[in-house]
Parts: C-alpha cells; sequence; structure tokens
C-alpha cells in the first residue's frame, strides 16, 4: 500500500485492488463484451496493486484474466503481487500448468521478491490478551 501511495503521491496512474475485486470486474466485462476495453485502460496505468492472490479459490476464467493482466503489463508497466501462497503452488490458482508457468515466467522477469515472515501484525494484540 506504500509503494502505491508513494507512487500516486509522485503523479503516477495508480490501481490497487484486490485479487477478487479485480477478477469481479474482470467477469463483468465479460458478461458486457468489454474485457479487452477493461484490460486496455489497465494497461494506461502506471502501477497497479493486485493484493490476497491465492488467499481465494478462483475458477479458469480468472486465471485466464490474470494471465492476461500480467502479459499485457509485461515490459510495459509496474505490477505488484502480494500473495500468502510461494510461486510452486500458482498451478492451482490457473486452469493448467502451462498457463501458470507461462504467467510466473512474465511476472518473475525483471522482478524482485519480497518473502516476508513471521507473526501477523493483526494478531499481535490478540496474543498479548489470549
Amino acid at each position: 500500500m506504500a509503494l502505491a501511495y508513494e507512487a500516486a503521491v509522485q503523479g503516477k496512474d495508480v490501481l490497487f485492488t484486490t485479487a477478487q475485486d479485480l477478477m469481479d470486474n474482470l467477469y463483468a466485462a465479460m458478461a458486457d463484451g468489454t474485457v479487452k476495453q477493461r484490460l486496455r485502460a489497465l494497461g494506461r496505468l502506471d502501477l497497479i496493486v493486485v493484493d490476497e492472490l491465492g488467499y481465494l479459490p478462483r475458477g479458469d476464467a480468472a486465471g485466464n484474466h490474470l494471465f492476461q493482466l500480467v502479459s499485457h503489463a509485461y515490459e510495459h508497466q509496474s505490477l505488484i503481487v502480494t500473495s500468502n501462497r510461494p510461486f510452486e503452488e500458482w498451478g492451482a490458482l490457473f486452469p493448467n500448468p502451462s498457463l501458470a508457468s507461462a504467467t510466473l515466467d512474465r511476472l518473475l522477469h525483471h522482478v524482485y521478491v519480497f518473502t516476508l515472515s513471521g507473526d501477523s501484525y493483526r494478531m499481535k494484540g490478540v496474543q498479548a490478551s489470549l
């Protein structure tokens, strides 16, 4: 969130969204036939942050949409993806292993990976009261 905020302060066009909201938006675009237009609109942004990828199960269309987003962004714009799942488990997010591999190939090229570990900051106060 802080990176998206700083980019916006610097005048960049930024979208911060959850994976679920993004997929819901693209599903709606499927229904009204505007997927290509929505992907083009996303492609005009300087930075897209997709938060919480992998928390909820996704259908085949969501995996296809995620590939399309990553493919459109590849080498043209900045993309930040947060996930609680290691890359080895990303195959479950896509309808087939080839699509998972192609998405990760584009996503991980020219990338900085930050792996966070430790206790949840949300649980910090709860642990003291248990």
